[in-house]
């Protein structure tokens, strides 16, 4: 019985003096097993992280790569700011309630490649060519919880850390470009911002006096606003493709003349709406206390003859509503100092398709698809928007109110040859910001007025007015391009609903759409300066509003 017990109190010594191995080692297998699913939550965070930032910088879906994949640095592939891609990655991150991963923090670590094509002529292709790859590598401390509950801190291994890694790939030709950044990039690639980007970018000829008399005469720049006697406010600019100076460009700009100088830069969504129910004694006492003058007029009798003329002239408002009085009276004089100003471009002759193989490579625009350059030749035309701009003194401003704007398509561009099929004239791309806030963004702050585009003939071109509401008035005339706009309105400014896809449920009310819009026909054609990839046959469907534009199916 003796040799039982011995055994028996044998095997409790050997149990007592294992127990802490085995808990050690069953708090190991619990933890190690915890860490493990962790771990492949740190994974999934870091795939989703990858995926969302590398479509954040691409614009396209990503897709998940080995590390294996990834092209080493050459002279094609460049190390970029991971910063865009941060943001998108972060949004993914920041659902870590631990606040632990996150791109700013020291556990976090990202990488952007972009590899490009440098062969590539067309520059809107150049960067929409580029492939981007996007590392995220999250690290984090192994937890031992449950075997800290059992075994002092000195048995628990010290700075085991959890390591996972992933690889994201987006390659912006292989997926869909939204038509909203498409247009954007053919609008910054081939067009001037602004009159003074136009200017530094010219080299003047000999029979020019200085660059900016030569950037005014090839643009569309007029003395100023005309003050006329039936109390309307207009700045007219006639595009006719038969002037010898301008019909040979690549890219033309249409100049508004500031009718404004300030002593401060104007914030907020200030414009003439501001003083729309004040008496003219509050109006004058409102835009002196602003710092506000009258700059660049023309005083224009019912005739057509100006009375008076002051390219650059500066004048108080209220000085100014008082000669205007003198010419037209009281009623005029308020209406005119109360009243926008509606710019006018009027096509009045189209343009000719231009013998490319006789212009210099830096006069003429590249096909999207083929790389090759774009025989239909399209003409690029910057609408200015109403900008702020430094005047002479270092505390003046100079800028324009928001204006209606009303483009006249008075010549047909649409005839072609009957034997080649080639179009005898160019399509003509109209880019327009809207009103330049004081944050110096379009779209917010100040808000655009109407942009009118009245066909008097069939028309062949773009209209890309993202941030202003448009009126199209076709009477009864062919559209042949594309329409980007926030909204929609008729002549009285109401919103006119068009349905969000065209298929065959919807497409009884695009009819109706486009009967409102009073066009004969419609078609969408994107005329080789961009690749709308997205939605691969649009066919009638040629207005896009803003959002839509942006997310295109």
């Amino acid at each position: 019985m003796r040799g039982k017990s011995a055994e028996k109190g044998t095997v409790l010594v050997f149990v007592a003096l294992m127990l802490p191995f085995l808990v050690f080692f069953a708090g190991m297998g619990i933890d190690v097993g915890r860490a493990y699913l962790y771990k492949s939550h740190m994974q999934n965070a870091a795939d989703a992280a990858a995926l969302a930032g590398v479509e954040k910088a691409g614009g396209l879906k990503g897709r998940l790569v080995r590390s294996g994949e990834v092209p080493l640095n050459s002279n094609i592939i460049q190390s970029e700011s991971s910063a865009v891609a941060d943001e998108g990655a972060n949004k993914i991150l920041a659902m870590d309630k631990n606040n632990i991963w996150n791109t700013q923090n020291s556990n976090t670590h990202t990488e952007m490649r972009k590899i490009v094509r440098t062969d590539l002529k067309n520059p809107i292709m150049k960067n929409q060519a580029a492939t981007y790859y996007y590392k995220v590598v999250l690290t984090d401390d192994m937890p031992f919880d449950f075997a800290r509950n059992f075994l002092p801190a000195d048995l628990l291994p010290d700075n085991w850390k959890i390591y996972v890694e992933a690889w994201a790939m987006s390659n912006v030709r292989e997926g869909g470009i939204d038509l909203d950044t498409q247009l954007r990039a053919a609008r910054d690639a081939y067009t001037a911002g602004t009159f003074q980007e136009l200017e530094a970018g010219l080299k003047k000829p000999s029979n020019f006096s200085s660059k900016r008399d030569y950037a005014k005469a090839i643009s569309f720049t007029n003395k100023g606003p005309a003050y006329n006697a039936d109390g309307t406010r207009t700045e007219i600019h006639d595009m006719d493709g038969t002037a010898s100076l301008n019909n040979n460009m690549k890219s033309l700009f249409v100049n508004f003349k500031p009718d404004f100088i300030t002593s401060q830069k104007m914030t907020g969504d200030w414009d003439l709406h501001k003083i729309a129910n004040m008496t003219v004694q509050e109006a004058r006492e409102y835009i002196y206390a602003l710092g506000m003058q009258i700059t660049n007029w023309r005083i224009v009798d019912a005739s057509g003859t100006a009375l008076e003329e002051n390219e650059g002239g500066i004048s108080l408002w209220g000085r100014f509503y008082e000669k205007l009085v003198k010419y037209f009276g009281e009623n005029v004089a308020k209406q005119l100092m109360y009243t926008p100003i509606t710019s006018v471009i009027n096509v009045t002759n189209p343009y000719p398709v231009r013998e490319l193989e006789q212009l210099s490579e830096d006069e003429i625009s590249y096909d999207i698809r083929t790389d090759e350059p774009n025989k239909l030749d399209p003409l690029f035309i910057r609408i200015e928007s109403e900008e702020y701009n430094t005047g002479s003194g270092s505390t003046s401003w100079v800028t324009n109110t928001a204006r209606d704007i009303n483009i006249n398509i008075l010549a047909d561009n649409t005839p072609k040859s009957t034997i080649a099929g080639k179009y005898y004239y160019r399509p003509m791309l109209f880019f327009y910001d809207g009103p330049v806030g004081d944050n110096d963004e379009r779209g917010t702050g100040r808000k655009s007025r109407t942009v009118t585009l009245n066909l008097d003939k069939d028309f062949r071109g773009i209209l890309y007015a993202p941030n202003s509401p448009v009126c199209v008035q076709g009477n009864g005339h062919k559209f042949q391009g594309i329409i980007v706009a926030e909204r929609i309105v008729d002549a009285a400014g109401n919103t006119i609903e068009m349905p969000g896809e065209l298929n065959s449920t919807t497409n009884p009310d695009f009819q109706l759409f486009y009967t409102k819009l009073g066009l004969s026909e419609a078609y969408y054609d994107d005329f080789g300066a961009i690749a709308l990839t997205v939605y691969n046959d649009p066919k009638q469907d040629i207005v896009f509003l803003t959002e839509r534009a942006k997310v295109t199916i």
